[in-house]
């Protein structure tokens, strides 16, 4: 008889815990993901910070904090994670009465884009573990990963192009006893440019820049069209990276430069368009504005782009187009552009294998093959 009672007993203060944990268990519990920095660059290493506080005096047998994480995130420790078409952490932890816990966890920034951590899910339990608990909390916590930078010496082909069209003509120009300044020496400067005083104290060569009576800039238009019938990306997210690479060389000396693209923006849905830049202070803007694209989210036609857009430039612009796309369906657009802007070039991102397209004779002197390692999987 006393063993029924004490089993009785036993089961009362057990449904009486559970009822109580059911009540309370999730009472002045908060949870919080988040980034160690709003901004990251291509392929660098940062920290998602995960917060859980048990603000009550009720001890918590164990915390499941769960959050999913795209794969454009790479985990340096994938214990505790799965692996599909989204990264799924999960983290255990006991929490104390009036405890906090803080966990940092390294990822690596492997693709550009806008990233963020709306939702979080916390599972916990009541001391006999009968029953486990589980809360969804908002959470805002968001990073943008700006484009890959192209590697200098991939640039210089575009560059120098860039550079007969630009500096030789804008050397007609130049008055020879106004002085801008002076810059790292390139493969494009004459020799007659270099201060060899400013070489010999900065141990590399340095050139004199001579201030210019016309400026002329550099208006890219970046077509992010589908360039095959499998809508494969690879190709656009590689132009995305050179058109932010290109206009960062310009900066860094001192070229003005704008982009036009028929991308989409990821938070606001509107047309990627971002506006002259002249000097390095502007990198960071522009390099967010052409993260924020959301490939996926589709485009406008590229011929309406340059029809709405081209008005935007100078007549004596240098105009660059981007564009893996060059079927009969583009060329067009660039044979009509080229007879309002005669200072074009077409760079064609494609594959080491691509076969070269068939080209117009009046586009063949404005067109610049940029191949890139890959292929479309």
């Amino acid at each position: 008889m006393k063993l029924i009672v004490f089993l009785v007993l036993l089961a009362i203060l057990a449904i009486a815990e559970l009822i109580f944990y059911r009540r309370h268990a999730l009472d002045d519990l908060t949870l919080n993901v988040s980034f160690s920095k709003p901004v990251a660059g291509f392929g660098e290493v940062i920290e998602v910070i995960e917060v859980a506080e048990n603000n009550k005096k009720l001890p918590l047998p164990f915390v499941i904090l769960k959050f999913e994480s795209p794969t454009s995130l790479e985990f340096l420790d994938m214990t505790n994670s799965t692996l599909s078409d989204l990264v799924y952490r999960e983290d255990m932890l006991t929490m104390k009465p009036n405890s906090r816990h803080t966990r940092r966890i390294k990822v690596k920034c492997v693709k550009r884009g806008y990233y963020s951590f709306v939702r979080v899910n916390l599972t916990t339990s009541d001391i006999l573990l009968m029953e486990k608990i589980t809360r969804t909390f908002d959470n805002d916590a968001g990073i943008t990963i700006l484009p890959e930078l192209v590697p200098l010496p991939d640039l210089r082909t575009l560059l120098s192009i860039t550079f007969s069209d630009i500096v030789q003509r804008r050397t007609l120009l130049t008055d020879p006893f106004s002085f801008a300044g002076i810059r790292e020496y390139q493969p494009w400067d004459p020799m007659r440019s270099i201060n060899w005083t400013a070489t010999a104290k900065a141990g590399d060569f340095m050139v004199n820049q001579n201030a210019s009576t016309s400026t002329k800039q550099v208006s890219i238009f970046l077509n992010l069209e589908f360039y095959n019938s499998k809508e494969s990306q690879a190709l656009l997210e590689k132009s995305i990276s050179l058109a932010y690479s290109y206009t960062y060389e310009l900066n860094s000396l001192g070229i003005p430069s704008q982009i036009f693209t028929n991308g989409k923006d990821a938070i606001t849905g509107s047309t990627v368009i971002d506006s002259l830049a002249s000097d390095n202070s502007d990198n960071i803007r522009r390099g967010l504005a052409l993260a924020r694209i959301d490939i996926s989210a589709g485009v406008i036609p590229f011929a309406e782009l340059v029809d709405e857009f081209l008005p935007s430039t100078g007549a004596n612009d240098y105009i660059v187009v981007i564009s893996p796309k060059y079927d009969t369906t583009f060329r067009p657009i660039l044979l009509n552009l080229k007879r309002k802007r005669p200072s074009l070039l077409w760079v064609w991102p494609c594959y080491h294998t691509t076969a070269l397209p068939e080209i117009e004779p009046e586009l063949r002197s404005d067109f610049m093959r940029w191949e890139v390692k890959g292929n479309d999987r």
